[in-house]
């Protein structure tokens, strides 16, 4: 399991608030704004050979990015069968449904760390629910995941780290203030 990740030179620039970042079993969350670095930090936990891993124990790394299974995507090559697998459903479905696939089809065993590239994209909110259910169950199991996202549906039993300072607070003062306007009648909490 990752406990921590130090950015080497070539990366600290491109994730600019943090030289290293903590992490916890279980489910954590990189947000902020786009180009704030998660979908780097995402691609860099998972193949740079220059950055320094603390892990408790030996970690093997999944990254998914679903953009990555588009068949259309020329420079996704498949390194085994299982991504055979998703690259040919993938031609065949949609955005939700790979996502679901990679859960039913990925064999992650415990000690695990998942990396996800905003697993919402192109969801709608029954899908959004059902990926939480098969994170939370992958969790059960041992699975530690790290995803970049959006989603405040996420953020509930989740670690949140966040790459641009007081972005969960913005996001939430935000959503309250829509409550308020659609209903007016009922102070925002």
């Amino acid at each position: 399991m990752l406990k921590s990740f130090h950015l080497c030179d070539t990366h600290r620039w491109r994730v600019r608030r943090y030289r290293h970042v903590d992490f916890r079993p279980g489910l954590n969350l990189l947000i902020g704004p786009n180009g704030t670095g998660k979908s780097t930090l995402l691609r860099t936990i998972a193949s740079c050979t220059h950055c320094r891993r603390i892990e408790d124990g030996p970690t093997e790394y999944a990254f998914f990015d679903a953009e990555r299974m588009n068949p259309r995507h020329a420079d996704a090559p498949v390194r085994n069968p299982t991504e055979m697998k998703l690259h040919v459903r993938a031609q065949f479905s949609s955005h939700g449904e790979i996502l679901q696939a990679v859960f039913s089809t990925l064999r992650l065993a415990p000690g695990t760390c998942l990396l996800l590239d905003e697993p919402e994209a192109g969801q709608d909110f029954d899908h959004i629910l059902a990926l939480r259910a098969a994170m939370d169950r992958a969790i059960a199991r041992g699975v530690q995941i790290i995803a970049a996202t959006h989603e405040v549906l996420f953020w509930e039993r989740a670690h949140i780290i966040e790459l641009r300072r007081n972005y969960r607070h913005r996001v939430t003062q935000a959503l309250c203030r829509m409550r308020c306007l659609q209903h007016p009648e009922k102070p925002a909490p």
